[in-house]
């Protein structure tokens, strides 16, 4: 079996690769788990660039692939690429940041380094944004919580959506990033505790189909080692 250490932001994106992803990729001949960033893996959030690369490259040392779960939202200007990625398209940001963490690792590493080993991936724009990948199984999921109809609750959802176009295109301002714009919705909404439940109702293959971004980072991962 291939071994892959996803290093995550946070306790969600941990319980996400824990619960859903891990399971999926040993189909495909990979054991995978999450890590969180730092040497206080207990506390999450996006940290410095220079910590995230430590874990990286020590990773890959190791001999086993390696990949990255991080926001879009809240990544540091130190990052590489999160800077110059305000310029682009919203559909090429993430990339953008992605290219500019392979070659940053690249050159760390030196002649050495097996460029299959690192599959960067940055959730455009934050965890939340799969959630919008059905707005049913989003509302299903917050409505006992909420007290609310589960329509009502998809109508709402739905027309947050379609301000968007789509899941991941919902932006990241302070005001609308996805996760507040499920709370402006539903004030009890915990991302650790439903995040990861809304996910596992829509199934990877529901994300894939839905989020273009989060499915071409799943089709890599099903290829390692190939």
């Amino acid at each position: 079996m291939n071994e892959l250490v996803v290093i995550v932001e946070g306790e969600t994106e941990q319980t996400f690769v824990r619960d859903q992803l891990a399971a999926h990729l040993a189909l495909h001949g990979t054991t995978a788990w999450a890590v969180l960033p730092g040497r206080h893996r207990r506390h999450g959030g996006v940290k410095k660039w220079e910590i995230a690369r430590q874990d990286i490259i020590r990773t890959l040392k190791e001999r086993r692939f390696c990949s990255t779960m991080f926001d879009y939202y809240a990544l540091p200007d130190d990052w590489p690429g999160r800077v110059a990625s305000r310029s682009q398209p919203w559909d090429q940001r993430a990339s953008h940041v992605e290219a500019s963490i392979l070659a940053d690792v690249a050159s760390a590493m030196g002649g050495g380094f097996r460029r299959e080993y690192f599959i960067p991936y940055i959730q455009l724009h934050e965890f939340e944004a799969l959630a919008f990948a059905d707005v049913k199984s989003l509302a299903s999921v917050v409505a006992p919580v909420a007290d609310r109809v589960v329509d009502v609750l998809v109508e709402e959802f739905s027309n947050v959506l379609a301000t968007a176009g789509h899941p991941e295109a919902i932006n990241d301002a302070y005001e609308t990033c996805p996760s507040r714009r499920i709370s402006g919705i539903v004030r009890a909404y915990k991302k650790r505790l439903h995040g990861p439940i809304v996910t596992q109702r829509i199934g990877l293959e529901g994300l894939r189909t839905t989020c273009t971004h989060f499915a071409s980072w799943l089709e890599r991962l099903e290829r390692i080692g190939t």
